[in-house]
C-alpha cells in the first residue's frame, strides 16, 4: 500500500513543447517560410517552370540536358554521353550534376520535362541553401530567429542573383548541412549527425566540382577549430570517429573524379594562369553588384567584369561586424588587452585595406606603396607582439576559441582565393602573388577550374554565420528602453533589410544572346519549343537507326550547339555537336574547317567525314543570307543524299548506317 495520485485523476493541461520537440516545427516553417520567399524573388519564373529558363539560353539548356542524361543513362556507358562523337568520357567535360537529376528524377519519369526539372532545382537550390544555414546557425547561437536571419543571408545574398544561369554555383546549400552535422555531433556525440555530414558532404562534393575543392578546406579546417576549443585531441574516441566520416566521404567522391584524370591522361590541359587570371576577383568585385538588382544594381558598378559581381550586401556585412564585435568583447573579458593593441591592429587593418583598393599611403617621410611588404611587416609585428605580451596572447586564444573567429578566417580565406594567382584593384596589379597560387601549385585539381571568382560563395557562406551571430547579439542587448526595442525588433529589421537588398524581380528570363562569333549566323529563335511544338526535324532524327551519329550545322557556336544538345533529349542520337566546360582539339579543327565550304572545300568535306557522322541535318534558317541553301548545295556535291526535310531543316545521309 503507498500514497499517491492516480494518474487520471489530475487536470488536463496543455503540453509545452519541450525546445528539442519545437525544433522540427522551427525547421518546417523555415522551410515554408524560405519557400514563399524563394517564388516572390524569382517571379516571374513560378509562372512558366514549364517552358522558361532563368537566364539564359546557355549554361541552363546544357544543364537540362545533363539532368536528362543523368535521369536515363545512368549505368555502364554513363560517362560517355552522346556529344563530340566519338570522344569518350564527354559528360566529364563539365559537371555531371548527379546528386541535382536524383532529386529531381521522380519529376522527369513522370513529365519527361528537362525544364521543369531544371526549374525545380534551381528554386530549390534557395530553400536549400535557407535552411541549412537556418540549421547551422541556430546551433551556434540557440536562437531561432538568428538562425531565420542567416538562413535569408546565405539563401539570398546578392551573389545568387549575379549566379542565376549557373545550378552549379547556386548548389551550395550542403555545406551549412555539414557544418550542423559536425556541430551537432561534437554537442551530442551521436553518431547520427555525424553520418550525416558526411553524407551532406559527399552530395556536396558531387553537386559541384569547384566547392569539392573549395569547401574541403574549410571542413578539415572546422573539424580542427572543434576539436581543438573541446580540447578532444587526446579523445582517440573522437578522433576515430572524425577520421571515419572524413574516410567514408573521400571513398564515396573518389569514384567520380577518376574520370577527370583519365580526362587529363588523354591530353586535356590544365587551365593557363591566363585563363585563371581573367575569371578571378578583382577587388572593386565586392563593390561592384549585378545590375538586376533593384536597390544596389544601378549604384555599386565600380568595376564589371566577368564573374566579378560579387557585391555581399550591406546588411549582412554589417550585422558580421557586429557579430565579430561582441565576439571580441566576449572574448577579451577575461584579458583585457590594451589600447595600444587594438589601435594598432586596426590602423594596420585600414592601410591594408587602402592598399587593396590601390591607393598610397603618403606622410611626411614616408611612403607606403606595397601590399605585400605590409602583409609581410604586419605578419613579423604580430609574431613578436605575441611572443612577448602574455596578454596578447591571452587574448588571442581567448577569441579564437569563438565561433566568430573561425567564420572570421574563412571570410579571410575566401576573399583572398577569390583574388586568383595574384591581386588585382581595377585592372591594376596589387600583389604579384596571392596565396591562390599555393593551391594552384601543390593541391591537385586546382590547376583545372578556371573561375576563382566564385570562392565567393564560400565567403557568403560565412559572413551568414556572422551575421547570425550578430543578430544574436542584437537580441540579448539590455538596458534603455530603445535598447530593448532593439532586441525585440532587430531580427524582423535585419531580415527586411537583406531581402529588401535581394530584389531583382522580375528576375531576367529566357535570355536569348544573339553576337555570335560567326556573323553570318541568323538570330536564333527567342524560345526553345519542346513537347507539341517540337521542331518535326527532331521526330525525324529520334527514327534514325540506333548507330546514327548525326552532325547539325551551323557546328562550333555555343548558343547553337547547346540547343542541338537540349533537343538530343528527344531522341538521344549521338552528336558530333557538343558544348561544354572543355571540348576536344579535334571539335575545335572541325569547326574551323567547316567555316572554309567555299574556300576550302575539300579540306572541310574531309574533316566532316573524319566526324564519324552519319547524317548531316543543315538548319538553312540559321544562316544570313543565302549561305545556308549554299551549303546545302555543297552537301549534295559531295554525294550525300537527302532524305528528309522539314521546312528550311534538311537531313542528309552519308551513308547506309
Amino acid at each position: 500500500m503507498g500514497f499517491g495520485i492516480r494518474r487520471d485523476t489530475l487536470p488536463r493541461t496543455r503540453r509545452i513543447p519541450t525546445p528539442d520537440a519545437r525544433r522540427p516545427i522551427e525547421a518546417a516553417a523555415a522551410t515554408l517560410f524560405y519557400a514563399a520567399l524563394t517564388i516572390a524573388l524569382t517571379w516571374p519564373l513560378a509562372r512558366g517552370l514549364t517552358h522558361d529558363v532563368a537566364g539564359d539560353f546557355g549554361d541552363p539548356l546544357f544543364t537540362s540536358w545533363v539532368i536528362a542524361w543523368d535521369a536515363t543513362h545512368l549505368g555502364r556507358g554513363w560517362w560517355d554521353a552522346n556529344i563530340f562523337t566519338p570522344h569518350p568520357l564527354a559528360l566529364a567535360y563539365s559537371e555531371h550534376f548527379l546528386p541535382q537529376a536524383l532529386q529531381a528524377l521522380p519529376i522527369y519519369w513522370a513529365t519527361n520535362n528537362p525544364i521543369l526539372c531544371y526549374n525545380l532545382l534551381f528554386l530549390s537550390t534557395f530553400v536549400l541553401s535557407g535552411l541549412g544555414m537556418f540549421l547551422f546557425a541556430r546551433e551556434l547561437t540557440g536562437s531561432p530567429p538568428a538562425g531565420l536571419v542567416a538562413g535569408l543571408a546565405f539563401a539570398f545574398t546578392p551573389y545568387r542573383i549575379a549566379s542565376i544561369p549557373h545550378l552549379q554555383v547556386l548548389s551550395s546549400a550542403w555545406m551549412p548541412f555539414v557544418l550542423y552535422g559536425l556541430r551537432r555531433h561534437f554537442d551530442t556525440r551521436r553518431a547520427a549527425p555525424l553520418a550525416g555530414a558526411a553524407v551532406a558532404w559527399v552530395v556536396q562534393n558531387l553537386s559541384c566540382g569547384y566547392y569539392l575543392l573549395f569547401f574541403g578546406p574549410v571542413v578539415l579546417f572546422y573539424i580542427m577549430w572543434e576539436l581543438s576549443t573541446r580540447g578532444l585531441w587526446r579523445d582517440r574516441g573522437a578522433l576515430v570517429r572524425i577520421a571515419a566520416a572524413c574516410a567514408v566521404a573521400g571513398i564515396a567522391t573518389l569514384p567520380f573524379l577518376l574520370p577527370y584524370l583519365e580526362l587529363r591522361r588523354l591530353g586535356f590541359n590544365p587551365r593557363s594562369l591566363a585563363e585563371t587570371r581573367r575569371f578571378s576577383a578583382d577587388v572593386y568585385a565586392y563593390f561592384t553588384a549585378d545590375p538586376s538588382l533593384r536597390l544596389w544594381g544601378p549604384i555599386l558598378q565600380a568595376w564589371p567584369h566577368a564573374e566579378g559581381l560579387l557585391f555581399p550586401g550591406l546588411t549582412i556585412v554589417a550585422l558580421a561586424a557586429v557579430g565579430v564585435a561582441d565576439a571580441r568583447l566576449k572574448g577579451s573579458r577575461s584579458t583585457d588587452p590594451s589600447r595600444s593593441i587594438i589601435v594598432c591592429v586596426l590602423t594596420f587593418a585600414c592601410i591594408a585595406v587602402a592598399l587593396l583598393l590601390g591607393y598610397s599611403i603618403r606622410l611626411p617621410g614616408l611612403k607606403i606603396s606595397s601590399f605585400s611588404r605590409v602583409a609581410i611587416v604586419g605578419a613579423a609585428a604580430a609574431t613578436i607582439a605575441l611572443v612577448v605580451s602574455r596578454s596578447a596572447r591571452a587574448t588571442l586564444a581567448a577569441w579564437l576559441r569563438t565561433p566568430a573567429a573561425w567564420l572570421v578566417l574563412v571570410t579571410l580565406f575566401a576573399i583572398a582565393m577569390s583574388f586568383g594567382p595574384d591581386i588585382h584593384a581595377k585592372g591594376r596589379g596589387v600583389a604579384r602573388a596571392n596565396i591562390y597560387a599555393l593551391f594552384y601549385d601543390y593541391v591537385p585539381g586546382f590547376d583545372g577550374l578556371r573561375v576563382p571568382a566564385r570562392y565567393a560563395m564560400i565567403a557568403a557562406l560565412a559572413l551568414a554565420g556572422l551575421a547570425g551571430l550578430g543578430v544574436a547579439a542584437l537580441e540579448r542587448s539590455t538596458g534603455s528602453p530603445r535598447a530593448r526595442s532593439l532586441k525585440a525588433n532587430a531580427p524582423l529589421l535585419a531580415g527586411a533589410l537583406i531581402v529588401l537588398e535581394a530584389i531583382a524581380v522580375p528576375i531576367p528570363i529566357n535570355q536569348n544572346a544573339i553576337d555570335y562569333k560567326d556573323s553570318s549566323l541568323a538570330p536564333l529563335p527567342a524560345s526553345v519549343a519542346a513537347g507539341a511544338a517540337l521542331p518535326p526535324i527532331y521526330r525525324f532524327v529520334a527514327q534514325l537507326p540506333a548507330s546514327a551519329v548525326v552532325i547539325e550545322l551551323p557546328l562550333g557556336e555555343p548558343a547553337f550547339d547547346v540547343r542541338y544538345m537540349f533537343y538530343s533529349t528527344t531522341h538521344w542520337k549521338r552528336l558530333v555537336n557538343g558544348y561544354s566546360g572543355g571540348a576536344p582539339v579535334e571539335y575545335e579543327f572541325l569547326a574551323e574547317s567547316l567555316k572554309d565550304t567555299t574556300s576550302r572545300p575539300a579540306r572541310a568535306w574531309q574533316a566532316l567525314l573524319d566526324s564519324t557522322a552519319t547524317h548531316i541535318v543543315v538548319h538553312e534558317a540559321f544562316y544570313r543570307g543565302d549561305r545556308g541553301p549554299r551549303l546545302s548545295e555543297w552537301v549534295r556535291r559531295n554525294g550525300a543524299r537527302e532524305i528528309a526535310a522539314f521546312g528550311s531543316d534538311r537531313v542528309f545521309a552519308l551513308s547506309n548506317p
